[in-house]
């Protein structure tokens, strides 16, 4: 058999192949919900639209290095997605007799706005609802809208969740199956089922956020893809219910906590405490714009959960220093907090803010006392929380002990390596 030399690489091509990738990878963050719900839109299919909004962005990876990036990315994967639905559809007995009747809707979809125009994310927001449907608890809610409305992977969901792939998958196909079999179907929600799924909206954007903010799986700490889109979600919301102080808690929350962002990893990728955080490299417009708005909606007689930890957030921002920060009105927060929404999570947050206010053995009694409770042994940050209280203490061999505990349920490779890092100090 002849041999051939292997053919160069046309020059440039490298650079085109990079470019369409970084192309690829931003439209996925801003446009992956927008073309699934239009695709959902046409086929009343949520895996027939998912997967062909899937073959959209496998396509794009494939073409736009040869043809180059197209001036409407938005425009042209929602036409890949839409022809990539209809081939399915037409390979599938099941929806022969709809095909006809897809075909032509197909032609009459309104044209996507130019990539360049600002986002009118409805239709997300609408996707977002759809995965929050009242048939599905809040964990299904909240996979769901991770999954179908921010396009993270099925096997990063599992890690977040600590389950396995094939575990979460089932979960995901039982959620949509749910959701197809109720009595409106996988059509997107009106009006009055916005306004009635809000709540449960509002806390699983904030939990994407959280999600992406410290990664559930991985190597690196954060997920930025993921919190980018929840810090759109969030502003989209806001937009649709600008006078709701929960929404607008929403907002203030994932801006003043994404503010302090640049300044969570030093040059080497370790994390930074809070204590040690170099303040003037925080977000000064982001962190103006969440002040704005928790004064906007201080006056509020019964804040709500996200009102109240949009305030907290706002005590550390608003400090000049750690030293300076109002541990007192924190804590007072946090009372209100635990009061509408016990959770052990913002427990071991007020746990922490006590500490500064009487001292590091309160603070470790309460939270030996929160963790008495049970349901934290997985949770890296309740033994890190003990840890860094035990050190406080001058309680060096616990308090390496704890560490190595966190160090064990660590869901990220830089988390890990953080916890080791300081179990290694205290030896």
């Amino acid at each position: 058999m002849a041999t051939h030399p292997p053919v160069a690489a046309p020059e440039g091509s490298d650079r085109r192949r990079d470019e369409a990738a970084q192309a690829a990878a931003v439209a996925q963050r801003l446009y992956w919900g927008r073309v699934l719900s239009a695709t959902m839109r046409m086929a009343r299919d949520v895996d027939v639209a998912e997967e062909a909004t899937a073959d959209a962005f496998l396509l794009a990876l494939r073409t736009w290095p040869e043809r180059g990036v197209p001036d409407s990315v938005e425009a042209w994967l929602l036409t890949a997605a839409k022809r990539r639905a209809i081939d399915r559809i037409r390979r599938s007995v099941r929806y022969r007799d709809r095909l006809a009747l897809l075909a032509a809707g197909a032609e009459h979809v309104a044209p996507a706005p130019d990539a360049d125009a600002p986002a009118v994310l409805d239709d997300e927001l609408r996707l977002v609802v759809l995965c929050c449907h009242p048939a599905l608890d809040h964990e299904a809610q909240v996979a769901l809208t991770l999954r179908l409305g921010c396009g993270v992977p099925t096997a990063s969901i599992a890690a977040a969740f600590l389950v396995s792939t094939p575990t979460m998958a089932a979960r995901l196909t039982r959620a949509k199956k749910r959701i197809a079999d109720a009595r409106e179907g996988i059509d997107l929600p009106d009006d009055v089922a916005v306004e009635e799924r809000m709540p449960a909206v509002r806390r699983t954007v904030h939990l994407a956020y959280a999600m992406g903010h410290t990664a559930g799986s991985g190597v690196t700490l954060r997920d930025d893809g993921v919190a980018a889109h929840a810090v759109q979600l969030a502003r989209a919301l806001h937009a649709l219910r600008p006078a709701d102080s929960e929404t607008a808690g929403l907002l203030a929350l994932v801006l003043l906590t994404e503010a302090r962002a640049p300044t969570r990893l030093d040059v080497d990728g370790a994390q930074v405490l809070l204590a040690d955080a170099d303040r003037s490299r925080w977000d000064a417009a982001a962190i103006a714009e969440g002040l704005a708005l928790v004064r906007g909606h201080d006056g509020n007689r019964r804040p709500g959960p996200l009102a109240l930890q949009a305030a907290i957030a706002a005590e550390h921002v608003g400090a000049s220093s750690f030293a300076s920060t109002d541990w007192t009105a924190i804590v007072a927060r946090y009372d209100e907090l635990l009061t509408i929404e016990p959770s052990p999570t913002v427990a071991i947050g007020r746990c922490i803010a006590l500490s500064y206010v009487s001292g590091p053995a309160a603070g470790l009694d309460d939270l030996d006392g929160v963790i008495a409770l049970g349901g934290l042994d997985h949770y890296p940050y309740a033994h890190a929380a003990r840890a860094a209280l035990l050190e406080r203490l001058g309680r060096s061999g616990e308090a390496t002990d704890c560490w190595l505990a966190a160090a064990g349920c660590a869901r990220t490779t830089a988390e890990r390596d953080w916890f080791e890092t300081r179990a290694g100090a205290g030896r």
